[in-house]
């Protein structure tokens, strides 16, 4: 609950208006968020509101620099199957950068931002920062390609039931992208 510091009520309204910003420059658009008490008409913005509005800020010039936001780092995250905190040791950045990434308390370096996008089209390359990092993923976590069951050429479970059309070869297995 806001209190107001000027007369002490309680009765105060949150808001949001868009708000144009200059970056690089070009104009950004952000949702900023404010609160009017209602007995005195004071407008100001709260402590919550001021971290809320920074991450929308800082979200908007990282989306407007070509680099994930901080719900899309969590997406990946969730896609990659990790944790924050095994996401923070196979990647680096420090033992608390998924979770500061994820509240936008801090932007990701290009860097990281290049890894993360190529280790979601390299499933490979993910996997081989997994192993060097020592991070076990339990099975239930691992991605997809680690999920697939190779068949052997012509031995599906049931196999009489269908006509061959021609001839299946295992083909390498080759990243998606």
């Amino acid at each position: 609950m806001i209190n107001c510091k000027i007369c002490k009520s309680d009765n105060v309204g949150q808001f949001s208006d868009m708000e144009n910003i200059s970056y690089k420059g070009t104009d950004i658009t952000v949702a900023m968020e404010y609160s009017i008490c209602n007995c005195c008409n004071r407008e100001f913005v709260s402590k919550q509101q001021i971290i809320k509005n920074d991450a929308c800020v800082r979200d908007a010039k990282k989306a407007a620099d070509g680099l994930l936001t901080s719900s899309e780092i969590y997406d990946v995250r969730i896609s990659l199957g990790l944790t924050q905190e095994q996401a923070s040791v196979i990647f680096g950045g420090g033992k608390k950068a998924f979770s500061k990434y994820e509240r936008a308390e801090v932007s990701q370096s290009a860097a990281m931002d290049k890894l993360l996008k190529v280790c979601l089209k390299h499933p490979r390359v993910f996997n081989e920062l997994v192993a060097n990092a020592g991070v076990t993923i339990p099975s239930s976590q691992v991605c997809y390609e680690n999920n697939v069951i190779p068949y052997l050429k012509h031995i599906a479970a049931n196999q009489k039931r269908f006509k061959p059309v021609k001839s299946i070869e295992l083909v390498k297995d080759l990243a998606y992208g």
